[in-house]
């Protein structure tokens, strides 16, 4: 998706971020290297378990982990106006409490 040139906002948790590091450091410095990319580290005091979403202008898909920490089979798409409004809020929510990351 980074490749096609299209503006990217990827939001990842510390644990993921460390991992990203551990297998794959090599694509992550190339992916935060682009300039169509921003790439951010969630501030995750409590060790939050935050979903997994897609969000376009015409598209959202959110996709939840349960209460042990585990994907949820149960997965939110919608293209309704309003659902996306609230899709771009939750997004906001997990944007203002990360931090860009713009090396290794």
């Amino acid at each position: 998706m980074a490749e096609s040139g299209k503006e990217m906002t990827m939001i990842v948790t510390p644990k993921v971020h460390e991992r990203f590091i551990e297998e794959e450091k090599t694509r992550l410095k190339n992916l935060i290297k682009q300039e169509n990319v921003t790439y951010m580290i969630y501030n995750d005091k409590e060790n939050t378990i935050c979903p997994t979403m897609t969000l376009t202008d015409v598209f959202s898909y959110i996709y939840f982990f349960n209460v042990d920490g585990v994907y949820d089979n149960k997965i939110i798409t919608s293209t309704d106006e309003t659902s996306l409004s609230w899709s771009k809020e939750l997004y906001i929510h997990y944007k203002n409490q990360a931090a860009v990351l713009e090396s290794i």
